[in-house]
């Protein structure tokens, strides 16, 4: 009797992990998750550069809080992704993040991404370098 509830009580909690999100995705939709997730940021990124003269350096700093939402699901989703290394996506995102802290509030929104366009580009370039060893696809 003790082995029937045993099974029961271990077939309660793999349902309930499998209904809470517990199951892994297979390596294939890891990847394609992560390409999204990659794909995600290059738009972030974009929409961050392209400012018009009505910007702000609150507006770049709006569009920096996009990158951080787009880059921590490229964390989250290259943490299911078997020998997939971010840390060069992360230093240069990091450089980016510390750059729109260190921006003064009252420079206009065309110096500021002047002075952090090397920075925006360096994320990109690990951002297409990862989408590139992945082998993503245009979607």
């Amino acid at each position: 009797m003790k082995k029937v509830g045993v099974l029961f009580v271990a077939l309660a909690l793999v349902l309930a992990c499998a209904g809470a999100g517990c199951v892994q995705p297979s390596e294939e939709e890891a990847e394609v998750q992560l390409c999204q997730s990659l794909t995600d940021l290059g738009a972030a990124l974009e929409s961050m550069e392209n400012t018009s003269l009505r910007s702000t350096v609150g507006d770049i700093r709006d569009g920096r809080d996009q990158v951080r939402s787009a880059m921590e699901s490229v964390r989250e989703s290259a943490g299911q992704v078997a020998n997939v290394r971010i840390d060069n996506l992360n230093a240069a995102y990091e450089n980016l993040n510390q750059a729109v802290e260190n921006l003064p509030n009252d420079v206009t929104a065309i110096e500021a991404i002047q002075t952090i366009r090397p920075q925006i580009q360096a994320v990109r370039t690990e951002q297409q370098n990862l989408y590139a060893d992945l082998n993503c696809t245009a979607q």
